[in-house]
């Protein structure tokens, strides 16, 4: 290898800490004096998420160092991410050590690693007056990794599946540094698990794994730590200290399946290395999904993954997939500048392949609509719809896309992508402990159902870093905290790709923003996602069930744009019977809830029609 890293291979992932790298560059051939060198980036994700504080060379002259904070009109120009540029004044040999320092700091997403390479330009083409320089050359051998890894445990969580099975409960607890990412403790740290009456001794230092003996009642885990086990430079600042002990108490197991059918939280909107923009192969996030989140089915929304990319693609899911414990199903993202959505389906040689038999491969989703009509067994799930893009075009300084363009639904159009890492996406105005930061564009979820669109909620994250369920904070523009995490669940009858998609399809849906609380809400007994026909003056009412990990701020039922119910509760266990009125028009209604924690919650409508 001609380029190797003598210094810091690993990073640990930050917000602020400078860390020096030496590599060293023991070029393979003669170069002669005048000689122009370029150190240059790999992914886009990575090359956007390291930041380059200070470079210098021994043996070269630095005529280019790339910004700590580019704008964004910069990082598209520098479309070869180049990182430095020198001229070699005295050229180089084969075989000697040419030092490059770089002081960076790393991204907060482990694994988003920096890959990088030389290339040159010979003296004569890079030192003659106008000349047009020749396309620079990659040196073989030339590539190393500055490698991101998680940094010291300061969050610990404890996940369980949200329904017994099989006599148990399946448990997860992970150590997190304070972004999120999976860490190890510096050593083994005692703990105990508190579940109904018992009492179980662990010992933790990595992700470890737990079965629960099957509650007969709705029941939460607690974790207990004692501090005094913690190294000096961990933490667990997301518990809660009673005495010498940190107290973690997980998320909620119920004892059975409600009325035949189970609660599942998973995430079907994340791009990897599949995508020009993302990173991290879609096998280590599908294994981070199940393995670290606890979650029970995911499928990724690479942009236009067509040919070798696809056949991967399916390959992955299809490893991955395994009935009644996690299960995956196939889907892309189909982006334009004016509206942007996923399609989703169980068949990986279905139509709407992108370049498959439908003949969906670019364009705007308006003009999709006589193509999908023509398709069975899909979803088609917009997503950001309320936004507009962040990064504008060059030439013209115009948006690189717009808000989605609500005119006419289709019949795959039965989902929406409520939240994720744009923000809110629910109505036009916000206060801001609702998350909405883009507002007043006219295509808000609320102007889709007004318009006449029958959604269901899901929350996706939309991240770029091949971590299902977080957020990429680089388009959360900074406003969640970095370890936060957004879900969708779904009420199924099983936990397989049929029943799990046809449930998406029914809308027994709800989002799940730094929450897993299980959500069921009906209006005269139909379960959210379904539409009820009714005769003129039928009485109706909803009822709404919640169990939380935290208490609620507010919990509100919303119709026609507006609040009809609302009410607070101190308990974070919630049950309610809402009388909504007499039927007199078609309607929709819908229940969104805030936690004290902050986490936000949207189950999907239940949807009325009057005959």
């Amino acid at each position: 290898m001609s380029l190797t890293v003598h210094s810091n291979p690993d990073a640990r992932c930050t917000l602020c800490q400078e860390v020096a790298f030496t590599l060293h560059w023991r070029p393979e051939q003669d170069f002669p004096a005048g000689t122009q060198l370029e150190l240059r980036g790999g992914p886009l994700r990575a090359f956007i998420s390291w930041r380059h504080v200070a470079s210098c060379m021994t043996g070269g002259d630095i005529t280019f160092r790339w910004k700590i904070k580019p704008t964004v009109s910069e990082m598209w120009r520098n479309t070869d991410h180049v990182i430095l540029r020198a001229k070699l004044p005295y050229g180089a040999r084969c075989g000697r050590d040419y030092p490059i320092e770089l002081t960076c700091i790393p991204p907060i997403w482990a694994g988003v690693d920096e890959q990088l390479s030389v290339w040159t330009t010979g003296p004569g083409d890079a030192g003659k007056a106008n000349a047009p320089l020749l396309p620079a050359i990659r040196e073989d051998g030339s590539t190393c990794l500055l490698r991101a890894v998680a940094g010291p445990v300061e969050r610990l969580s404890i996940y369980l599946r949200p329904v017994a099975a099989e006599g148990r409960v399946e448990a997860v607890i992970v150590p997190q540094d304070r972004f999120g990412n999976p860490a190890r403790f510096a050593r083994l740290v005692p703990a105990q698990v508190y579940w109904m009456d018992q009492i179980r001794a662990v010992e933790v230092q990595g992700t470890t794994a737990l079965a629960l003996p099957r509650s007969d009642c709705v029941a939460r885990a607690e974790v207990r730590v004692p501090m005094q086990a913690l190294a000096g430079d961990e933490n667990i600042g997301n518990g809660t200290w009673r005495e010498s002990w940190c107290s973690i108490t997980s998320n909620v197991a119920l004892p059975a399946p409600v009325d035949g059918l189970r609660a599942a939280f998973g995430e079907i909107h994340w791009h990897t290395e599949l995508s020009g923009d993302g990173q991290r192969s879609i096998a280590e996030a599908l294994r981070s999904a199940r393995d670290e989140l606890m979650l029970e089915f995911a499928a990724p929304a690479d942009h236009n993954p067509s040919g070798d990319a696809w056949r991967r693609t399916v390959v992955a899911l299809e490893q991955a997939n395994n009935p009644g414990r996690f299960v995956t199903f196939f889907g892309w993202e189909f982006g334009s500048d004016q509206g942007h959505e996923n399609y989703y389906f169980i068949d990986p040689n279905h139509p709407l392949v992108c370049g498959g038999g439908a003949g969906i491969t670019a364009g705007r989703p308006v003009d999709q609509i006589d193509k999908l009509n023509r398709q069975r067994d899909f979803l088609a799930v917009p997503h950001h719809t309320n936004a507009v893009s962040e990064s504008r075009r060059l030439e013209d300084d115009a948006p690189f896309w717009h808000p989605y363009p609500w005119t006419e639904p289709t019949k795959g159009h039965r989902l929406v992508e409520i939240c994720q890492s744009r923000g809110n996406q629910e109505r036009d105005e916000y206060s801001d402990a609702w998350r909405g930061w883009h507002q007043h564009h006219g295509s808000s979820v609320q102007d889709a159902l007004a318009k006449g669109y029958r959604l269901g909620f899901t929350g996706g994250t939309d991240n770029h870093c091949g971590w299902p369920g977080r957020f990429d904070p680089e388009e959360a523009l900074g406003m969640v905290p970095p370890a936060s995490q957004i879900l969708t669940g779904v009420w199924t009858e099983a936990l397989d790709r049929t029943s799990l998609f046809q449930a998406l399809r029914a809308r027994h849906t709800w989002a799940a923003w730094d929450s897993r609380a299980v959500v069921w809400f009906t209006v005269n007994g139909a379960l959210m996602g379904e539409e009820l026909c009714v005769e003129l003056g039928t009485a109706l009412t909803a009822r709404i069930r919640i169990n939380a990990e935290v208490p609620f701020q507010i919990i509100e039922v919303v119709s026609d744009r507006k609040v009809i119910w609302e009410e607070s509760s101190d308990l974070p266990d919630f049950e309610a019977s809402v009388e909504l009125g007499k039927a007199e028009k078609s309607a929709y209604f819908y229940v969104r809830a805030l936690l004290r924690n902050g986490g936000i919650l949207y189950a999907s409508p239940v949807f009325i029609d009057v005959g």
